[in-house]
């Protein structure tokens, strides 16, 4: 019997990241075995959901069975505590909450709480852990002999960059860099991260996250400008936290107000700074340019894109440090023809080149949005061409399918 693909998650399903789903279901079409192994169970899938049609949830296996998500810390942890303290009697338990030797993984439950729930090691061809903290409970797990097989890591963004993280994970990693087979960032930039780290460069292999290009067929833009005074249309599709930057644009679009230039933005997601954006827009009235839809279905998200001139995600390093991975509603808009505005931020200058497949400004920069987004409407740029050459660059370098196929050459 062929050994499976162990995936080792946070959550499962967390639709936030699909690009964990999509990675699950494109090693299932390459005839891969693949099993989950999720600290955290995430919300039921919907009957027509992937998750649900291809029977993921069947393949998981949960450390602890309530989810983590909108639970206060106090919460999570006297759940968990319930779930330890039935296995004490058993030395492993025990021994798995050493703090000193399995450092953050031992003081959240987390690698105890595995402990009691696998009875059986889980041997795989290969392990991907996504998120650095989750590769970190995985080496541990291996090393208390209840996972077996090499260990890839992938790193996406919050995980080498928030400051909390890095401080609480500082010799986690280095252990983690000693014993896992290979470090995965998804941008050159990260993989400069690990090396400053301490990680060996022979082991770190950039391996990108990508798009379903059939899922976003490409239209370009029919005009380089929008006819007959029509106002611009801009689209913001994003997690609405602080290193998305949405409120930059939005006072940029105060700035275009105050100009008389015609510009509309259309933000669509939520989070915690929706009511935040929302006070925004009233309190400088800017209700006729501006409108926070909350969250929205795919279908509604891709019929925005169908009629947006322009996509917009001015990130920022957030406070904490927090940065993006390349976001991956870029790669969709840009897939799509959808020509795109964002920022000098993390890995997004490897996607969009400047002039040639999109624009950047530099972060927080709210003059220099306002005057990229004038220039757009005046016409002063080819969107077609612009268009072109940015789905040239996610066919190239962000398909999802190559991407997938060069994942399983890796495990193989």
């Amino acid at each position: 019997m062929t050994m499976p693909i162990l995936f080792v998650l946070p959550e499962f399903p967390r639709y936030s990241e699909t690009f964990v789903i999509d990675q699950i279901v494109g090693l299932l079409d390459r005839g891969f075995d693949v099993r989950i192994l999720a600290i955290s169970r995430g919300p039921s899938p919907a009957a027509d959901d992937i998750v649900a049609t291809r029977g993921l949830m069947d393949r998981a296996t949960f450390i602890f069975d309530h989810p983590a998500s909108g639970s206060a810390g106090w919460q999570i942890m006297l759940r968990r505590l319930r779930q330890v303290l039935p296995g004490l009697p058993r030395a492993r338990v025990r021994r798995a909450l050493s703090v000193r030797r399995f450092g953050h993984s031992a003081k959240t439950l987390m690698l105890a709480g595995a402990v009691r729930r696998l009875h059986q090691p889980l041997r795989a061809r290969a392990i991907i852990a996504h998120f650095g903290p989750t590769g970190v409970l995985a080496a541990n797990l291996r090393e208390l002999g209840l996972l077996d097989g090499p260990l890839f890591t992938v790193f996406h963004g919050y995980d080498l960059s928030r400051h909390s993280v890095l401080a609480r994970h500082g010799g986690d990693y280095q252990r983690l860099f000693a014993s896992g087979e290979r470090m995965l960032p998804i941008s050159m930039l990260f993989e400069r991260k690990l090396q400053a780290l301490g990680c060996e460069p022979g082991k770190i292999q950039v391996h990108r996250m990508g798009v379903d290009l059939d899922s976003f067929p490409f239209q370009p833009p029919a005009d380089t400008a929008p006819s007959n005074g029509r106002a611009l249309r801009v689209v913001c599709v994003a997690r609405l936290v602080e290193k998305k930057g949405v409120i930059f644009l939005c006072q940029a679009i105060g700035l275009l107000a105050q100009r008389r230039i015609p510009v509309e933005l259309e933000v669509i997601g939520d989070g915690p700074h929706q009511q935040e954006l929302e006070r925004f827009v009233a309190g400088q009235k800017l209700g006729q340019q501006i409108a926070i839809r909350g969250r929205r279905d795919k279908a509604y998200v891709q019929a925005a894109l169908g009629r947006a001139d322009v996509f917009a995600l001015p990130s920022v390093t957030a406070a904490d440090g927090d940065q993006e991975g390349i976001p991956v509603s870029l790669m969709e808009a840009m897939a799509s023809g959808v020509p795109c505005l964002s920022t000098v931020h993390s890995g997004i200058p490897e996607l969009i080149d400047d002039g040639r497949s999109g624009w950047l400004v530099p972060e927080r920069d709210v003059s220099a949005l306002a005057d990229k987004l004038a220039s757009i409407q005046r016409g002063d740029f080819d969107l077609p061409a612009i268009a072109r050459c940015a789905r040239t660059t996610v066919e190239i370098h962000f398909n999802q399918s190559r991407l997938h196929d060069q994942l399983a050459a890796r495990l193989t």
